[in-house]
């Protein structure tokens, strides 16, 4: 849950912070939160002392760098998903060992297809459908 506490500083301006019920919280913040927060700060700043522009360029400099954050997680989710599919590709045609989970036991076949489902390359070996991480031995 997150709560938004204003805080007055000097002749009436109020700042937003975010804190959240399990502790700081700061790290979750997204971009369009951060936002709110600084649209909420502006709406509420005193207009006989309004904020000061070195403040408003830090605090969007912030946004932005958030911004770019943001989009680097997505460009290396999107990396570490190509990665895992080649990884998966160059199994293709060669016969594997694999174990499921819940204690089955070890099983082996060979590598006939592979398809990404919800973000996990998945090998089909011998009709089965088999997640690459459950993958023991390659030969």
């Amino acid at each position: 849950m997150t709560m938004v506490n204003p805080i007055s500083s000097g002749a009436g301006n109020v700042q937003a912070s975010t804190a959240s019920a399990s502790g700081n919280g700061l790290t979750s913040l997204s971009s369009g939160d951060f936002l709110k927060l600084l649209v909420t700060q502006l709406t509420n700043q005193d207009p006989s002392n309004p904020l000061d522009p070195t403040q408003m360029i830090a605090q969007t400099s912030t946004l932005t760098m958030v911004e770019d954050i943001n989009q680097m997680n997505q460009a290396l989710t999107a990396m570490q998903s190509s990665q895992q599919m080649s990884q998966a590709v160059s199994l293709l045609s060669k016969q594997v060992s694999y174990q499921l989970s819940g204690g089955a036991p070890t099983q082996t076949g060979t590598v006939s297809s592979v398809q990404m489902v919800s973000g996990t390359p998945m090998l089909t070996v011998d009709g089965n459908q088999v997640p690459v991480n459950s993958v023991t031995t390659v030969s």
